[in-house]
């Protein structure tokens, strides 16, 4: 009887490993099948705190239910009472008659209240030290005889190694999981390493591209108009660059969207007169925005350039509409005049043909001006970099800039950044 009882405690041990994912779940689904085969009224699995002086219940079967809500406030300090000494001595520890055993006296009133007289603890010992211990309760009475000590002992034993392999099987999953969000960000932060690789090397073309052609030596363009075109597309690879390097989201206060619009369409009436501008605005009180002011200017300032280098033909005109629409803020820039650019696709960047350009691009023939041309101070001012510049500054400060038909673009900031 006694070989078939240590039998079946080791097929319920190992079964509860087998259907059991964290050591906790082990215990419990051990604990429920083997106290039964012990002849015990209930059980317990306490596990040794961190700091080696407290146990803490993590698993309990048939505890009187009046106390079962306190339960996982009990502690048990490491060399007190039966469970307690059982992992301080690393040893089986039995008391027969708690009501009779004068080594016991302080548990006479726990046991009285609980309703039990006899208890048997066991370490849930390891070569690494204790994990805690496993402790039965009888209603009556009893003396264990060597085969059911042998029988608890051997649940003791198969309990801790079983709990010291989940242990350690729960650690290895711990850390993969850890791992594969480690490998996740890793391979967020390369394909963002990526992208701003990509758009750099597109942005170096670009500038290539412009400068070959403002420094061809058969170009009968005012020079002095050339070089400012040079300079202009200078500073706009200076600045892309330096967005691509830094996540620097630059220095935040309340800014007047009403006030950043005016000021770029004023300076831009001051270099290109020729080129009307109207301004729409609501007549609602608009909400300040919590965000970077010099960042939001140049960026209002590139989109309206974009839209004054279209619109610098005869009879041409920018409109520069500022609205709150559905929770965002937009600026919207329309002109009369030139296309600068194809319509974009609708499908997303990762299905792009391969190969295909993800940096905005304005067609050259709109950046060019003819010697002698009235319109060659707007158009040299605007540089084949300003688009994919307006872009990323407008990401950076948690908008987008959005291409609606070849004379028309549109920022837009998310309401999160607005402050009423």
């Amino acid at each position: 009887m006694s070989d078939a009882k240590q039998l079946i405690a080791i097929r319920e041990i190992a079964h509860a490993f087998l259907v059991a994912d964290r050591p906790d779940e082990v215990q419990q689904f051990a604990l429920d099948r083997i106290t039964p085969l012990i002849g015990a009224s209930f059980s317990l699995v306490l596990k040794l705190g961190p700091d080696g002086a407290l146990l803490r219940p993590v698993a309990q079967h048939e505890w009187p239910a009046p106390y079962r809500h306190w339960i996982g406030a009990l502690r048990v300090r490491v060399g007190d009472g039966p469970s307690g000494r059982a992992v301080a001595e690393r040893r089986l520890v039995e008391v027969v008659d708690i009501m009779t055993d004068d080594h016991v006296t302080e548990w006479r009133e726990v046991a009285s209240e609980l309703g039990f007289r006899s208890i048997m603890a066991a370490p849930l010992d390891t070569t690494d030290g204790p994990l805690g211990a496993v402790v039965f309760y009888f209603r009556d009475a009893t003396s264990l005889t060597d085969e059911q000590r042998a029988l608890v002992q051997l649940v003791a034993d198969q309990l801790a190694a079983v709990t010291d392999k989940a242990r350690h099987v729960d650690a290895v999953r711990r850390a993969n999981a850890a791992l594969a969000d480690a490998n996740a960000e890793l391979e967020a932060q390369s394909a963002a390493w990526m992208a701003a690789r990509r758009a750099r090397d597109e942005a170096e073309a670009l500038v290539v591209q412009a400068l070959l052609a403002l420094t061809d030596a058969q170009d009968p363009r005012d020079p002095v108009q050339r070089l400012a075109a040079v300079h202009a597309l200078a500073s706009a690879a200076r600045d892309h660059a330096q967005l691509l390097r830094s996540a620097h989201p630059g220095e935040a206060e309340d800014v007047d969207p009403r006030d950043i619009v005016q000021d770029a369409v004023q300076r831009w009436r001051s270099r290109a007169p020729i080129v009307p501008v109207s301004v729409e605005e609501p007549t609602v009180l608009l909400p300040t925005m919590r965000t970077d002011r010099i960042r939001l200017t140049r960026t209002v300032e590139l989109a309206l350039g974009l839209g004054i280098c279209g619109g610098a033909i005869d009879g041409g005109a920018v409109t520069v509409r500022l609205a709150l629409d559905r929770g965002f803020l937009v600026v919207a820039v329309r002109w009369r005049g030139r296309a600068l650019w194809e319509p974009q696709s609708d499908a997303p960047e990762d299905q792009l043909p391969a190969g295909s350009s993800r940096i905005l691009r304005v067609y050259p023939e709109a950046l060019q001006w003819e010697a002698g041309d009235p319109y060659a101070v707007p158009r040299s001012a605007v540089t084949a970099l300003d688009l994919p510049l307006a872009r990323l500054l407008a990401s950076r400060l948690g908008g987008e800039l959005r291409l609606g038909d070849p004379h028309e673009l549109t920022l837009i900031f998310p309401v999160e950044s607005i402050r009423r």
